[in-house]
């Protein structure tokens, strides 16, 4: 969602409070993307203070995920806090950051950005379902979390075939 901040920009000191309601169904990452389950309307402030906009919110965002051991979808909640200062008189002098970029432009701060770049932030390096998850059986792809398989334990390394097979024929 975009918010119209030109009248906080064209007066010196200014501030408003604005009621934005998140318009992404999906985290679109470079080679994955992300289910939202659920999103609320929060209040984004925006304030304009010594020449330098204070943009301050928080809601809540609900992603579903993969597992990454059964491939099982799982639901996590994060917590977005949006706390940004941005200076347009760096823009000026052209020491802009990219980051600021990003979510403004001309006149139109976009919400959804702002959500977008703290949820990156904040998602797991690995997401299980549950702390002892067993995964996927790597030979017949059983989810070993919900039933047992009769697949050899032990796993021939495809790399020691030829050696194997050179035992098998001294054996004979």
């Amino acid at each position: 969602m975009s918010v119209n901040i030109s009248e906080i920009l064209s007066r010196p000191s200014c501030q408003r409070d604005y009621v934005v309601e998140p318009e992404m169904d999906k985290l679109l990452l470079r080679r994955t993307s992300y289910r939202i389950s659920h999103k609320e309307p929060f209040t984004l402030s925006v304030q304009k203070k010594d020449n330098k906009l204070y943009i301050t919110g928080s809601t809540e965002v609900r992603l579903i995920m993969l597992c990454d051991r059964c491939l099982t979808e799982v639901e996590q909640t994060f917590p977005v806090t949006i706390d940004r200062v941005y200076d347009p008189k760096l823009q000026e002098d052209g020491e802009r950051d990219v980051d600021e970029l990003s979510f403004l432009d001309g006149c139109m701060l976009n919400a959804d950005k702002l959500i977008h770049d703290e949820l990156v932030l904040a998602l797991p390096t690995k997401v299980l379902c549950k702390e002892d998850c067993k995964g996927l059986c790597s030979i017949c792809g059983t989810n070993l979390n919900l039933s047992s398989c009769n697949c050899s334990e032990k796993i021939a390394d495809p790399r020691m075939a030829a050696i194997k097979d050179i035992f098998r024929n001294w054996d004979e």
